[in-house]
């Protein structure tokens, strides 16, 4: 079910250079939401800008009824929601998407967070906590450089004794040094790669290595795809992206909004 609500703002958090955590209050929407779900934001109530904004789910209090968003400004929409305040009000489309695959207990989760890819798979994380998951479960966070893990914070809130974080940035000016795809295959090389399932978001490039690690090895590998979404309901053909069942198929284009933005890695041709 997708709801369209007027969602009054709780808090507008500055994370970092450009980046900001809105909270909403939208207890309908938070109510059906898991990760990888995204909303539709209309970033200003007049017709600019025209299109509204799509943001992957953070993380739910369903008790407070409210979400998170994380975004960093890169135009006028984004800008507008920066200046947003406590008691303003934003209208909600959501959730929209396909959810990742939850694992299931003897599973080896990896979650894969490059930059603000962080959000969906933070929000997977903190769902298998709250159900109690028996799983193992690793956290690997990366960037280009320390400033730019603006979730920091919140990723060493996770307890350690039920999530083993690992970070990594370009520079090595936090953790490894090298890129998240690197210490991945290190994590992977300690494991059975036939319990592990992996779950993954961040930049394109990040995701494409992925994708041909994923075909490489045979992997389970999950990735929430982050592109613009004019819509987010699948009218416009605005967010296509290329996908391939198997070998044997034929190369088709699928809606990010609708069949999206989880894919089987496997499945999807990432240029």
């Amino acid at each position: 079910m997708v709801y369209q609500t007027d969602s009054p703002v709780l808090e507008n958090l500055r994370l970092g250079e450009d980046c900001y955590k809105l909270i909403l209050k939208a207890p309908k929407i938070v109510d059906h939401s898991w990760a990888g779900n995204f909303v539709h934001i209309q970033v200003n109530p007049f017709f600019y800008p025209l299109l509204r904004r799509a943001f992957s789910i953070n993380e739910v209090d369903r008790k407070k009824g409210s979400l998170e968003v994380v975004f960093k400004v890169i135009g006028t929409g984004t800008g507008h929601l920066s200046r947003k305040k406590k008691g303003d009000t934003v209208n909600l489309l959501g959730p929209l998407g396909k959810t990742f695959s939850y694992p299931d207990n003897e599973d080896i989760s990896i979650m894969v967070a490059g930059g603000l890819g962080i959000v969906p798979v933070y929000f997977l994380t903190r769902d298998l906590l709250r159900k109690k998951h028996k799983g193992k479960t690793y956290f690997l966070y990366g960037a280009k450089e320390k400033d730019q893990l603006y979730c920091l914070s919140d990723v060493k809130k996770l307890p350690k004794s039920k999530v083993e974080i690992l970070y990594s940035t370009d520079d090595g000016s936090y953790g490894f040094k090298g890129y998240l795809d690197a210490l991945l295959k290190q994590v992977l090389e300690k494991e059975d790669k036939n319990k592990v399932k992996i779950y993954a978001c961040g930049p394109e490039g990040l995701l494409a290595k992925l994708s041909g690690l994923a075909k490489e090895e045979n992997l389970f590998c999950q990735l929430s795809l982050e592109v613009g979404m004019p819509c987010g309901m699948g009218t416009c053909m605005g967010c296509v992206v290329k996908y391939k069942k198997d070998y044997s198929s034929p190369v088709t284009f699928k809606r990010v909004c609708c069949e999206g933005p989880v894919f089987n890695a496997q499945e999807v041709i990432l240029d």
